[in-house]
């Protein structure tokens, strides 16, 4: 009588499968949020690096005129009793500041299309300047304290941060917070 050989099959079971699985989903995960991190600090580092530039732009205007440029308040100074503004009124208010700043820039400091030519249009698009969040970057040619308080009461530019808010200061980013030029100072 022949002898059969029980042949087992080749293949995966459906233990191996799973496990396979969840390696690669825990693998997929970790490249997630490797990628999310990298591109917040490259967003982060963009913006930083923006900030700086129009510091050094506010320091030629200054040196060139003796005067910081006149432009639409950011933000109204608080009355006793709390801030008089909310998030919706800073957003349109910081447009217009934008726009009035780039304006006065264009004109006076010969701000030509090379000083941001790298930027991407979501960035300047020749009419605005955002951070890398799409936000409009601010002018503060004083302190606030709804906004920030520069050393010296120097003026500083602000965007507000992943969040979009410039109320919630904790995720701000403010021209003064790197090396910058300290050549001008705002009477107080």
């Amino acid at each position: 009588m022949p002898q059969h050989r029980r042949s087992r099959l080749s293949g995966y079971t459906l233990v191996e499968m799973l496990t396979t699985i969840a390696v690669l989903v825990i693998v997929m995960g970790l490249m997630v949020s490797l990628a999310r991190r990298v591109r917040t600090q490259s967003a982060e580092s963009v913006t930083k690096n923006l900030l700086r530039n129009l510091d050094t732009l506010m320091s030629q205007y200054y040196a060139k005129y003796r005067r910081l440029p006149e432009v639409f308040p950011f933000a109204p100074k608080p009355v006793a009793d709390g801030p008089s503004f909310d998030e919706p009124t800073l957003q349109r208010t910081a447009l217009r500041n934008n726009r009035e700043l780039l304006r006065v820039l264009r004109g006076q400091v010969d701000l030509t299309r090379r000083t941001f030519a790298d930027l991407p249009i979501s960035i300047y698009d020749e009419a605005t300047l955002r951070d890398a969040w799409g936000t409009p970057i601010v002018f503060m040619p004083a302190f606030h304290p709804a906004i920030g308080i520069a050393p010296g009461n120097r003026s500083f530019f602000v965007s507000a941060g992943p969040d979009g808010h410039f109320l919630t200061r904790d995720d701000n980013l403010y021209s003064y917070e790197g090396p910058s030029p300290k050549e001008y100072e705002t009477e107080p």
